[in-house]
């Protein structure tokens, strides 16, 4: 009965989940392509249109800077439904949809995610706080890669941490590698997953046996080959090694250069190559520059900066630290949330509901659900925001692969309080009941001997 109920609840939380994200899209008929979303737009029109990535964006040649995962997958999103050659409007609509969808996903996963970790109870509250939770509905009804990065996410990690329930030993190693290779596909900083994904399925004893090492070697190999057709497609097109994009070093030399270094109203924030000076000569042949000797020579220079400014390293992660947590200025957010089509109203809201669940998970941080919680589940989130942390930050979209995580944690600050008010209206019931000496003792019994999380979070 208790799995019935669970799963009709889990059924609604998901259908509201992509009833908001859907109102979401209906409510904001004006959104625009901007910037990325651009980009991947004209890919995925090309790739549905059998032409593969198109050559409009890298002056009539090749490219490989925007890694394939999103752009596919929006390709055959417009192929199925057959809009790649319809009007901007229709087209978008069929992008957004997709997108709900995917939100949607995400929020089951962070509920399963919560289930394998803590049981049904806090996994039912995880899905309604993503559920709601403003960012991942903003974010997710932009035509952006960042949903489809935090699917394959939290799907190789649920992946990893169902191996150490199973007794088969590689099938759950074998699919949390391929879809941790898929969200290295989508975003190429999720190399990093690699790590906590490899720890989380290392499970076997002795550590450095063949049987323990086996899964490990085998989730990465798998990720790895994932990445063989783009990687060998790129070698053909680009004459070049590149495995996923050639992101890399625009990322760091928009960051390190003396024009961002010198910005006084947006501190230590990445610019665009076209407006930096350090890079005139090299942005006036960008038409005619091989797009990895770009790369190579964008990264070399970015590198040589901050050899000369090591101290910059620093108050970039400083400044991009607070960006990330919405404290860099209320100009500065919405700036940032209108690059994906955000208006103000939409972005104050997720600003202030960042802020609310960032201050839960602050105390669900402290409770025994998060110390009890494996350390590679935390570490995702970690490496995540070191990998954007002294590069560039835009909000809500670099904290978008954050944002479950902390969902988690004000699901754990939840559940606790909800305990810890239970056992007190309990203790008050039986010092009514049973007197001020009787209900005084039972409540030190409670205290000494109840459930750990009531003894142990405050």
């Amino acid at each position: 009965m208790r799995v019935r109920w669970v799963g009709l609840a889990a059924l609604a939380l998901v259908a509201g989940a992509l009833a908001l994200r859907v109102a979401y899209v209906d409510a904001t008929p004006g959104y625009t392509l901007r910037h990325d979303a651009r980009d991947y737009d004209v890919h995925a029109r090309s790739i549905a249109e059998g032409q593969g990535y198109s050559k409009r964006l890298a002056h009539g040649r090749p490219t490989a800077f925007r890694p394939p995962g999103y752009p596919y997958f929006l390709g055959g999103v417009y192929k199925v439904l057959g809009v790649e050659r319809a009007p901007a409007p229709r087209r978008l609509r069929v992008a957004r949809m997709a997108q709900a969808f995917v939100g949607t996903a995400i929020v089951a996963l962070v509920g399963v995610l919560a289930l394998q970790l803590w049981g049904w109870g806090v996994g039912l509250v995880a899905m309604a706080l993503s559920a709601v939770y403003v960012p991942l509905i903003t974010v997710g009804g932009a035509v952006m890669s960042e949903p489809l990065f935090d699917l394959f996410m939290l799907g190789a990690l649920v992946a990893a941490l169902q191996h150490r329930r199973s007794p088969h030993r590689y099938r759950w190693a074998l699919l949390a590698g391929f879809v941790g290779g898929l969200a290295i596909l989508t975003r190429a900083n999720a190399f990093v997953l690699l790590l906590p994904l490899a720890w989380a399925v290392w499970d076997g004893r002795p550590w450095r046996s063949r049987s323990a090492l086996g899964p490990p070697a085998v989730l990465v190999t798998v990720a790895l080959l994932t990445l063989v057709p783009w990687t060998i497609r790129n070698a053909r097109e680009l004459h070049a090694f590149v495995p996923v994009s050639t992101q890399f070093g625009s990322a760091l030399a928009g960051t390190y250069n003396d024009a961002v270094r010198a910005d006084t109203q947006n501190p230590a924030a990445w610019q665009g190559l076209k407006h930096i000076p350090d890079y005139e000569n090299l942005w006036a042949h960008i038409g005619t520059t091989p797009e990895p000797v770009l790369e190579r020579e964008l990264r070399a220079a970015a590198f040589r900066y901050i050899r000369e400014h090591p101290l910059f390293v620093a108050k970039v992660g400083w400044w991009n630290t607070r960006r990330m947590l919405e404290l860099a200025g209320l100009r500065r957010s919405r700036a940032t949330a209108a690059t994906l089509t955000i208006n103000h109203k939409w972005a104050d809201r997720g600003i202030l509901c960042f802020w609310i669940v960032a201050g839960l998970a602050l105390l669900g941080a402290v409770t025994h659900r998060a110390r009890r919680a494996p350390p590679y589940v935390w570490l995702v989130p970690v490496l995540m925001f070191l990998s954007v942390i002294f590069l560039v930050v835009e909000t809500p979209r670099y904290r978008t692969p954050i944002d479950p995580f902390l969902v988690l944690l004000a699901a754990a600050a939840l559940a606790a309080g909800w305990e810890r008010a239970r056992a007190l209206l309990a203790l008050a019931r039986d010092r009514q009941l049973l007197g001020p000496r009787e209900g005084h003792e039972a409540r030190q019994r409670a205290i000494g001997h109840g459930d750990e999380g009531l003894a142990g979070e405050s």
